[in-house]
């Protein structure tokens, strides 16, 4: 997103009135992808879930994790569905921002490959397409390769943007092989190309989004943080509960023109999504350590410093998930 659009979406978000709606909170809520990890957040926003926890939300996008984290820190978002590692990379320095849950406490990436591509040694001096350098793709393409025992130096890994352009370099021929995510690769694997690493399966626990806030926000409006939480668990199980209602709306998010393509990214997805959204701490370890190659000091941080599950951990005392694994 251009900084002045930026800028325009902040501004609409400082302008917005303390309640759109008589008796609803109103609270600004951001993410940076245009990914099934996305899903539970538009269907909380479609399925008026925020509205049945007293919430006003309209997510926005906001292009760049980076930038997203920003908004957070400088006060004009107040929750944010963010990646890991842009997040953490902030606190390190500092930054006022703290996980507060997670909605992929994986790496759901594939290493999608022409079907004439059988072997690892035949990727050498091959071309792979991610979409930006530091991103979850690119940390994904470093797993898949260290998995297929082939270093950076074996392959190209090119910077192409975003999944349109990568398709189409793959299906023109100019590329050998991309990280996608679904419903991406189900349209890839239909075109001649096929699953040669999931990286879901091999990169453990590290983590792909969580929920961010910053401290303050949290320590002002911790029933605000308890009801969005509430709600996003809620959003999960009914996403989970309700594939007739979950495909095609994030169908629709996401303008995937195959119905094929949106189930197999629902099937994909629906065993990455958390039901208590708890972050991975191991995870946010493995974050950190790839954080040090760069940042020194961050190999000597702990994963507590940067995680506040007091919510989580609240509502599960109370008993909200185990009613939500009692509901139909």
């Amino acid at each position: 997103m251009p900084r002045l659009a930026l800028l325009a979406a902040m501004t609409a978000l400082i302008a917005a009135p303390a309640a759109a709606q008589q008796g609803l909170t109103k609270v600004r809520v951001a993410y940076d992808g245009f990914s099934m990890t996305s899903g539970p957040l538009i269907y909380a926003d479609k399925q008026g879930i925020f509205k049945k926890f007293g919430l006003d939300i309209a997510p926005i996008f906001i292009d760049g994790g980076s930038m997203l984290t920003q908004a957070v820190v400088g006060g004009s978002v107040d929750i944010a569905q963010n990646g890991y590692t842009p997040a953490l990379s902030a606190a390190v320095q500092g930054a006022d921002v703290v996980i507060i849950g997670g909605i992929s406490n994986k790496l759901p990436f594939q290493l999608v490959v022409k079907t004439s591509i059988t072997r690892p040694d035949q990727l050498k001096g091959q071309s792979v397409a991610i979409s930006r350098y530091g991103s979850s793709a690119d940390t994904a393409a470093d797993f898949a390769l260290a998995h297929l025992k082939l270093t950076r130096a074996d392959v190209k890994v090119l910077q192409l943007g975003g999944a349109a352009t990568r398709i189409a370099a793959a299906m023109s021929g100019q590329i050998a092989g991309t990280m996608e995510q679904y419903p991406d690769t189900a349209e890839l694997s239909r075109h001649g190309f096929y699953v040669m690493v999931d990286v879901t399966d091999i990169a453990g626990d590290y983590p792909n989004t969580s929920y961010v806030t910053s401290r303050s926000f949290l320590k002002s409006r911790p029933e605000v943080v308890k009801k969005f939480l509430m709600a996003m668990a809620t959003a999960v199980h009914e996403y989970k509960a309700n594939p007739s209602v979950a495909i095609p709306l994030s169908q629709k998010f996401l303008d995937v023109k195959d119905a094929e393509n949106a189930k197999a990214a629902y099937d994909a997805y629906v065993k990455v999504y958390p039901d208590d959204l708890k972050p991975s701490l191991p995870g946010v370890g493995l974050v950190l350590k790839e954080i040090a190659k760069r940042e020194a000091k961050a190999a000597a941080m702990k994963p507590e410093q940067f995680v506040d599950t007091g919510m989580l951990d609240t509502l599960e005392r109370e008993g909200f998930f185990k009613q939500l694994r009692t509901m139909n």
